[in-house]
């Protein structure tokens, strides 16, 4: 988020902003909000507070460490380097694994928006194709039975 955006956030004398916190339950009736429970994450502390409003911001630290681990670059804080932030060699969204392609808010660089990761999404299937019609039947990318795991 940028500071710009946090500064008139702050400003609001309407708005409070609560941080490590997990919403626990949303009560309402009708599909009007009327109370929200939560629970802060280090203290433990839950409580009840009546609201007519919630808006969550979630994500802002990308859940990408795994993927070094397969070859592909992040950045210092976490987020998939693609094409023009790895000086530009391959295809578009294309991470440091060729065939491994990146979009949205888990990439470097990117605006953070649904408008432009989905956007993103409709170009990277061109690039697939691209990668595929030019590797023909040969694997993409080796296989590693560790890839596939739930978490």
């Amino acid at each position: 988020m940028s500071r710009y955006l946090i500064d008139r956030i702050a400003a609001q004398p309407n708005v409070e902003v609560l941080t490590q916190i997990e919403v626990n339950a949303l009560e309402g009736q009708g599909g009007v909000l009327e109370a929200i429970r939560w629970r802060h994450r280090l203290s433990g502390q839950e409580k009840r507070q009546p609201v007519r409003h919630l808006f969550l911001f979630i994500g802002a630290d990308p859940n990408t460490e795994w993927l070094s681990q397969y070859g592909v670059a992040l950045d210092d804080k976490g987020f998939v380097l693609t094409d023009a932030s790895l000086g530009g060699e391959g295809r578009p969204l294309e991470t440091s694994r060729p065939g491994v392609f990146a979009i949205g808010d888990v990439r470097s660089g990117s605006v953070k928006r649904v408008a432009a990761s989905v956007g993103e999404g409709a170009q990277v299937v061109a690039a697939l194709h691209a990668f595929l019609a030019h590797t023909g039947d040969q694997p993409a990318v080796a296989a590693n039975p560790g890839i596939a795991r739930s978490r």
